[in-house]
């Protein structure tokens, strides 16, 4: 049997999508809890089982069957629900001196600015962009169905880059995330937002590539897609053909047409329990800068600094970190990811080379300092 194409998988689903009855359930269907006695919200599949293993005789002989062409538009109508628009006002007193050093007259209307989210819970809560609902006056999220909502801004992650909204509410329709690692290059996804604030706009491509560092800090780890992401589609989400969220929409590159990026799904579903509770996302540190081996995996110690975890553990200059916590460690970038997704006060076990000699050390992580401290010592990590 020969192999289908890309696109021919691609239409494989689309296609058997179409021919499937369309459900006329929203995202969420309410369960009967008896020990509550009241309704819970439950999510549905966004895509019935059949859909996922199609038989490769209906795409084959497809046009001879007269099926329908393909189509994503049942797939985005069950995701639309859960997914919103965002609008923030900024007042003067909120922006200080104003973007670029312009001042904002006392009095002048507050900037208005625009964004794109989705509902991860029946009781509200919202994920967008930290740079959507950044310095906000007020914030309010609109569903397109035409329901409009104030929200709360709940925390925010500047360094990823992601921010935790609340809305009032116990039966909104919301989405569950897929697991971000199990993505492949090539495999297709949808990117639902509101572009240029157009409302509800839906693009489509494929995974361009993982793992990818734009240079705006140390846990740059993004998703690349060809799914066009425009100015406002920040905060939108990224679904898989299974309707489930694999990504937060972030950035697109200037310098070029066609290439935009988002926060995987597992990056942040790590961090939701903290802006839930904390606000803030508190991450390990070791106090150590870093370089990479030119010849084998592992990251260099280039330096240690005074005071820090990894100085109290008796890391030295010249080790090579090959493990942490018995998994390999690749380069730096990887080594300064793995630690920040650790909790501070968390104990690590390093496995480094030292001389030529494999050594074990132990490491009691803090809590790392703000960007600006760091910024004072040079490579910490």
């Amino acid at each position: 049997m020969s192999r289908l194409s890309p696109l021919a998988l691609f239409a494989l689903a689309a296609l058997t999508a179409c021919g499937a009855p369309e459900a006329k359930t929203p995202i969420l269907t309410p369960t009967a809890n008896p020990n509550a006695g009241q309704a819970t919200q439950t999510p549905v599949p966004a895509v019935p089982a059949a859909v996922t293993a199609p038989s490769p005789t209906v795409v084959a002989n497809a046009q001879a069957l007269g099926l329908p062409a393909p189509s994503l538009a049942p797939l985005v109508k069950r995701l639309s629900p859960a997914v919103v628009s965002i609008d923030v006002e900024q007042s003067p007193e909120s922006v200080g001196g104003g973007m670029f050093g312009r001042s904002i007259p006392p009095g002048h209307p507050a900037l208005q600015g625009q964004g794109s989210g989705f509902v991860i819970s029946a009781d509200g809560a919202i994920l967008t962009n930290h740079h959507v609902v950044k310095d906000a006056a007020s914030v309010s999220v609109s569903f397109a169905g035409g329901e409009k909502f104030p929200a709360k801004v709940v925390g925010w992650d500047e360094r990823t880059d992601v921010a935790l909204l609340d809305i009032e509410g116990d039966a909104h329709p919301f989405l569950e995330f897929a697991d971000s690692d199990k993505l492949e290059v090539g495999d297709w996804v949808v990117a639902i937002g509101n572009p240029y604030g157009l409302g509800h706009t839906v693009t489509a491509g494929i995974v361009s590539g993982k793992g990818r560092s734009l240079g705006a800090g140390p846990y740059d780890d993004f998703l690349q897609t060809d799914a066009a992401i425009n100015p406002g589609n920040s905060g939108g989400p990224l679904f898989d053909l299974e309707g489930r969220v694999v990504g937060v929409n972030t950035a697109i590159l200037n310098s070029a047409n066609g290439i935009g990026f988002a926060i995987p799904s597992n990056m942040v579903s790590d961090m939701l329990g903290q802006l839930q509770t904390e606000g803030r996302v508190a991450r390990g540190w070791m106090g150590v800068s870093l370089g990479d081996a030119e010849d084998t995996h592992g990251a260099f110690v280039a330096e240690v600094f005074a005071d820090t975890p990894a100085g109290k553990a008796g890391l030295k200059v010249g080790d090579l970190v090959t493990q942490l916590n018995g998994v390999e460690v690749l380069n730096s970038r990887s080594l300064v990811l793995a630690v920040g997704q650790l909790p501070p006060g968390e104990v690590v076990r390093l496995s480094v080379i030292r001389d030529g000699q494999p050594k074990e050390l132990s490491v009691t992580l803090a809590e790392r300092p703000p960007e600006p401290s760091l910024a004072r010592v040079p490579g910490g990590r």
